[in-house]
């Protein structure tokens, strides 16, 4: 989403390193504050809580370190795990939040003389256990990004010494929508549902490309992650019983993308509909080549879905940037439809071009860089084509 970059721009890390390795006592030890912000340009975003550091990095020797950030519910004083919506934000095991900002190599008496945005949260992307009014604590530890610990569900062993330095904040936030325990019955059924739309589109050529089943059971895997024993096996029988079942439709050509979108339309909230086209893009990328079907049936996913068209193309354009090569019409890559007249055409164009163009002088040299030229040389060939 748009405004996921922004937080990237807001967070602008500052480093003081005081000459001959000694501390500056003047910075002071090291602490944290929120600060409340608005993303968007127009700050026409969701709210953002920026988590912002000032004093020294306590080190005893030259590291390259980062910040570590969990959040836990603690409303009713016992800590549970907050999950959130999109994988940029999670834990690399689970859907659990954690936030990641490397810092780069630090000496010591290296820190922070002013207060600087060290990381973030969008309290809109989490998932506490249930909604209304909560109370939340973030975790915020300074890592050796060389030598992580293990943080699972938001917590870690006591006294790991791979936790160099930890501190924490309390905020809350009133939630309009239920929460995971609440909604845990037509959570499993619309993931279920994921799972079998995830399929399709996988299939969307006519073939399961093993990349692509490799993609479904990670997503599997990772979305049972938080829960128990019992319930991770419940789960995990669910999931891939839709997924053999919608493996088994879709070779009969009996698999219905609206019985499909339709039921997830009537149980699924809009963070889960989003969670399911993200699932669709990495199927898409798994084998790394743009099949031109496949991103058609992920369009009309997103349509049936309701969701904001817009962002979805910013969702869609995070994984093209990662893709070698393109199968398929040239109109159904670059998304033009076939009921469109051709000055609607030639302003789409236009727009592709100024996007990936500017997106082009934004790379480095590099695999991304050369991809975003291959989807430019697509938008000429398509320029050259509707004149």
């Amino acid at each position: 989403m748009e405004w996921l970059a922004l937080i990237a721009i807001y967070v602008v890390l500052k480093l003081l390193f005081s000459g001959g390795g000694s501390a500056d006592p003047s910075i002071g030890a090291l602490e944290l504050r929120f600060t409340d912000a608005q993303l968007g340009e127009d700050n026409d975003g969701p709210p953002f809580k920026a988590i912002e550091a000032k004093g020294l990095i306590p080190l005893t020797k030259t590291r390259r370190v980062g910040f570590v950030t969990s959040v836990l519910d603690n409303t009713d004083d016992e800590t549970v795990p907050v999950i959130c919506a999109l994988d940029t934000y999670q834990e690399p095991e689970t859907t659990a939040f954690q936030d990641e900002t490397e810092i780069g190599e630090v000496s010591l008496g290296g820190g922070f003389p002013e207060w600087v945005c060290i990381s973030g949260i969008i309290p809109e992307l989490l998932k506490p256990p249930y909604g209304g009014r909560r109370k939340f604590i973030a975790v915020v530890r300074l890592v050796d990004l060389d030598d992580k610990p293990k943080i699972t569900l938001g917590c870690h062993e006591p006294d790991d010494p791979r936790i160099l330095w930890m501190s924490t904040l309390v905020f809350e936030h009133t939630f309009a929508e239920k929460g995971y325990a609440e909604a845990a019955k037509h959570r499993d059924e619309a993931r279920g549902l994921s799972v079998q739309i995830g399929m399709a589109v996988a299939m969307a050529d006519g073939s399961l490309d093993d990349k692509e089943g490799e993609i479904l059971k990670e997503w599997i895997t990772k979305m049972i992650s938080p829960f128990s024993d019992d319930k991770r096996e419940e789960l995990k029988n669910l999931y891939n019983k839709s997924m053999t079942r919608a493996y088994e439709s879709a070779k009969s050509g009996d698999l219905s993308f609206s019985d499909l979108t339709e039921k997830l339309n009537e149980i699924a909230e809009k963070s889960t509909k989003y969670e399911t086209v993200e699932l669709c893009f990495d199927v898409m990328a798994a084998d790394g080549v743009l099949h031109a079907e496949e991103m058609r049936v992920i369009r009309k996913v997103a349509e049936a879905l309701d969701l904001d068209l817009d962002e979805i193309e910013k969702m869609q354009d995070q994984k093209i940037i990662s893709i070698k090569s393109h199968e398929g019409p040239l109109e159904e890559t670059l998304g033009i439809e076939p009921d469109w007249g051709t000055e609607r055409i030639k302003k789409h164009l236009r727009d592709e071009f100024q996007k990936w163009n500017n997106r082009l002088n934004t790379l480095p040299e590099g695999e991304e860089r050369d991809n975003a030229q291959r989807m430019l040389d697509l938008i000429s060939e398509a320029r050259t084509k509707y004149g």
